[in-house]
């Protein structure tokens, strides 16, 4: 049977759970510039619908896209028309997490989340929809399990920082299939693609939000014990895309390192002999980071 995975945690925007404060500033001729103030480790895009615009104007039109980075930064301009009339202009905000400005070069590789070494299987997961309504057939891309036999631990499949994770819950109850309090930890890489891995182990995390994480490095304890098909970790991918005016998130799968070709997350493996090559965990490491690993 296939492992289900309720994937909504990564759709639509999450003002909720963002900091992120906007505030405007006026120069004397009239043009206001907005700016964003965001206290987070990551970037947030954010879409700015304007509901007024009363002699300003905006080279976005009525809805700007603008990346809001760590920090202080402008995201949005509006210049005075008329010199002689008032201005006034009101707007709506989405906010979503990561940037969807940021691309890769080329496709990255990712490690298998475990514990070099160790032996594990691999199948791609199926929406949840497939479980909970009796005639679905949702066959949209939602993540990747990695089964072992034995307790192990979970590492980071890229380089990134960690921009979220609950660690507190007690797997209750047994046979399970999904659980959406599942601890979970999430790495956001340089290329605005989001890493989350699922199923820990309660308060076993070696690493805590704002961190730089590197491919291999241990993150927690893996769990599963309570689950229908035993002892796994979840992986899922995504990442922001423009798509016309709208911003969209998406779950991707990804290649991965089975330890001597690359193959994607989407297929079924069996018999996976972990492996984390150095090539592969230096290969977005900047030169300072690649000497301070080879003086290890």
């Amino acid at each position: 049977m296939r492992i289900s995975l309720f994937f909504l945690f990564f759709l639509g925007c999450i003002t909720v759970f963002a900091q992120v404060k906007l505030e405007s500033e006026q120069d004397k001729d009239g043009n206001v510039t907005i700016y964003a103030n965001n206290p987070e480790v990551i970037p947030y895009t954010l879409v700015l619908d304007f509901t007024t615009l009363m002699n300003l104007s905006s080279s976005g039109g009525r809805t700007v896209i603008a990346v809001a980075n760590p920090g202080h930064s402008v995201v949005a301009r509006l210049k005075k028309t008329n010199a002689n009339q008032g201005t006034s202009f009101n707007y709506s905000t989405t906010l979503y997490k990561g940037s969807y400005l940021d691309k890769s070069k080329e496709e990255p590789v990712y490690l298998i989340p475990v514990q070099e070494g160790q032996k594990v299987r691999m199948q791609p997961m199926t929406h949840v929809e497939n479980v909970y309504k009796k005639k679905s057939d949702n066959q949209n891309y939602v993540g990747t399990a990695f089964y072992f036999e034995e307790p192990t631990i979970i590492c980071a499949p890229r380089k990134g920082i960690v921009s979220d994770m609950k660690m507190d819950t007690q797997q209750k109850g047994n046979n399970l299939s999904f659980d959406a309090s599942d601890n979970f930890i999430e790495i956001y890489h340089e290329d605005g693609t989001f890493t989350r891995l699922m199923v820990l182990q309660s308060g076993s995390e070696k690493v805590k939000i704002g961190d730089m994480v590197y491919p291999g490095q241990a993150l927690a304890s893996s769990s599963g014990e309570k689950y229908s098909n035993g002892l796994h970790v979840r992986m899922a991918q995504n990442r922001l895309n423009k798509v016309n005016r709208e911003i969209k998130q998406d779950l991707i799968p990804v290649k991965l390192f089975d330890g001597e070709k690359e193959i994607s997350s989407s297929d079924s493996v069996d018999n996976l002999i972990i492996s984390h090559p150095e090539f592969l965990i230096s290969k977005e490491m900047s030169k300072k980071e690649r000497k301070h690993l080879e003086s290890r």
